[in-house]
This record gives structure tokens, sequence and C-alpha cells, in this order.
């Protein structure tokens, strides 16, 4: 019989990698019969002591991460973050993204915050909410640094200056072939996009076709 601890993994697998308390309690439960009376608790105790984000990790496999912050009970599969060798970023953002020298000079753009708020959208853009399915278990979606990480633009690498969006609207962002207007964003409990960076990308990108 598969251990709690697998049990959780597979349910957050089948939720595409994120899920609150409530849904992860569904998932398992239709994985798992002759559930205790304490079967929740159980849950919640897995999850802690194998998150290094919560207080009570007990320095084991640490599997999973807290996507919108502790006590917000909404939880992520931590290999489903896939890092990047060369990159440093941290999940809270940098306002300094690390550089590197290669053949031109280039901003490491697959940071954790962009990884984490893919995550926590679950791909879906959030301009015209459609979701890219690649694979029958896999989907796709970009972040979008609404402040450009490059060139004089010199923009922060933060979840506030990070929007996640299907391939073709991140292309109309990146070309100033639209607006970004605050109603028509969706938004996601966690992550709130900075009025700052809306009005540069409609000041000095918007319009702008390069």
């Amino acid at each position: 019989m598969p251990t709690w601890e697998e049990d959780i993994v597979s349910a957050l697998t089948k939720l595409g990698g994120t899920g609150t308390y409530a849904e992860i309690y569904d998932a398992v439960e239709s994985l798992r019969a002759d559930l205790p009376s304490s079967w929740k608790d159980i849950i919640r105790r897995q999850i802690q002591d194998r998150s290094s984000d919560s207080a009570g990790f007990k320095r084991v496999a640490d599997l999973f991460f807290s996507v919108e912050g502790l006590g917000r009970g909404v939880w992520g599969l931590r290999q489903l973050v896939q890092p990047t060798p060369i990159a440093a970023d941290l999940p809270e953002g940098n306002t300094n993204p690390e550089r590197a020298w290669q053949t031109t000079y280039r901003i490491l753009r697959d940071t954790a915050v962009a990884r984490q708020l893919k995550l926590l959208h679950r791909d879906a853009c959030q301009l015209c909410g459609k979701v890219l399915q690649i694979s029958p278990t896999k989907t796709y979606s970009e972040a979008h640094h609404i402040i450009p990480l490059g060139g004089h633009h010199a923009g922060p690498d933060t979840a506030s200056n990070v929007i996640v969006l299907c391939p073709n609207h991140h292309a109309l962002c990146d070309m100033g072939a639209i607006a970004l207007r605050w109603q028509e964003i969706r938004m996601a409990e966690g992550h709130e996009i900075s009025e700052e960076s809306l009005k540069y990308h409609n000041e000095q990108i918007f319009g702008r076709i390069f």
C-alpha cells in the first residue's frame, strides 16, 4: 500500500502541481480506502514535515513548497519546479537579477519566481485564460516581465512585475502590440501585479513595434 507521502505526491501531480488542502484531501480520498478519523491531520503534518518552507520541517525529503506563503493553505510539488543550474534567483524575487556573459549579454529569465507563478496559475494565460496542452499530462505557459529585465529598462525579477501568458499574448506584449489593463487581467490569490509595472508597459512599451 502506498505511503501517505506517496499519496500526497500523486494527489498534487493529479492536480497539476499545486492545490489547496481541500483539493489535496479530495484527491487523496480518491486514492486511499479505510481512512482513519485523523486522516486530514496526518496529511497536513506530512506536508509540513516535508517542506523547508514550514517551521515544522523534519530535515527529511523536501518535497513540498508553500505557493502563496504559510497560512494560505496552498501547496505545490517541489519536483515540478525545475531549477536552472546557472540561476541564483530566490523564490521571493530579486530586484537585481543575475546576468551572465556569453557571446551576447543576456539576463537569466528562467527564474524561480517565474516558475512558481506558472504553477500558481496552472499555466492559464492571465489575459485570455487559455491553457496550452502539449501532452496528455503537461501544459505550457510563459512568464513575461512587464518591465523588461534587459536593456535600459532594468526591471525587477519580482512577482509583482511578472504576468503569466500564453505564447501569443507573450509575443504581443513583447512587441508592444497590446496594452495591459488591470480590469482585463485574471488574478490569482497571492499574486498581485504592480500598477507601476502596468503603467510602465502602457507608457513605454505599448505602441512601439520593435
